[in-house]
């Protein structure tokens, strides 16, 4: 399945509906009510575009943006700029919480640019217990009492610490306890946000192996639509770079390649 940049936003919409009130506090994200997902995709122009991991709108109007690093961040202001835009784009607050994954303890919280002052939240995934998360899991699948915060913990558990687990041993029993949800629509609904938020820590076989268990989903399917419907876009505006250099007008442009005339004079602008 070839990735796409805003599979993120269909997971994020998927993770949405599946994480009603106070669902997030199992990892350690307090008062966040989500309402909906929002697009992460910014166009500033056509050709350059900002990207984010996971933004919500929260029930008291604030914007809930996610991000995810497997590396400590050196400064905030990449995360910085692109709030900013995403404050000016949506009129909205924004709180930022960073979840941090891997060995790594520590982050910056604040930039002090001078005339502004930027801070964030920062969680430490592998500060919670693997092991409680998957227990707790399989006590509830045991007594078929099921609940939207076991798809968290099973969505977030590969980030988490493990003592009584090796990494494998946990990898297997969350595919184990994934296959145990007895529902089939909510096993592939959980096995495609664990994907989508554990896939970059995933090996390749680990990968492959969660892949296979949702090659029927509606959340694949999406992505394959996007991935198509992506590849079309960048022919057209490669098409267009190339009748613009040659002379054409913007009406033929837009005749030719079904690009928007706004974004073929984007396109004309910036070349």
């Amino acid at each position: 399945m070839k990735p796409v940049h805003n599979s993120t936003d269909i997971l994020s919409k998927h993770l949405a509906t599946a994480c009603p009130e106070g669902v997030l506090d199992v990892i350690g994200i307090q008062d966040a009510n989500v309402v909906r997902a929002l697009p992460t995709e910014l166009d500033e122009v056509v050709i350059r575009q900002q990207f984010t991991d996971i933004v919500f709108e929260q029930d008291n109007g604030y914007m809930l943006h996610l991000e995810f690093q497997t590396t400590k961040e050196s400064s905030l202001y990449r995360f910085f700029g692109y709030d900013v835009a995403l404050a000016e784009h949506f009129t909205r607050k924004i709180r930022t919480i960073v979840l941090y994954s891997g060995d790594i303890r520590f982050g910056p919280e604040v930039l002090d640019i001078g005339t502004a002052t930027y801070r964030v939240e920062n969680i430490y995934l592998n500060q919670l217990s693997g092991d409680d998360a998957l227990d707790t899991v399989q006590r509830h699948l045991a007594t078929k009492e099921w609940t939207p915060q076991d798809r968290v913990r099973l969505a977030f558990a590969f980030h988490m610490r493990f003592e009584k687990r090796s990494r494998d041993d946990a990898f297997d029993q969350v595919l184990q306890l994934t296959r145990m949800i007895p529902d089939e629509y909510e096993q592939n609904y959980v096995t495609a946000l664990i994907l989508g938020l554990s896939g970059r820590s995933l090996t390749k076989e680990q990968e492959s192996r969660l892949k296979g268990m949702m090659k029927m989903t509606n959340v694949v399917r999406e992505i394959e639509q996007e991935a198509r419907q992506e590849g079309e876009h960048i022919k057209a505006i490669q098409v267009a770079e190339k009748m613009f250099r040659k002379g054409a007008t913007v009406s033929d442009v837009v005749d030719i390649t079904g690009l928007s005339e706004q974004e073929a004079e984007e396109i004309q602008r910036h070349l």
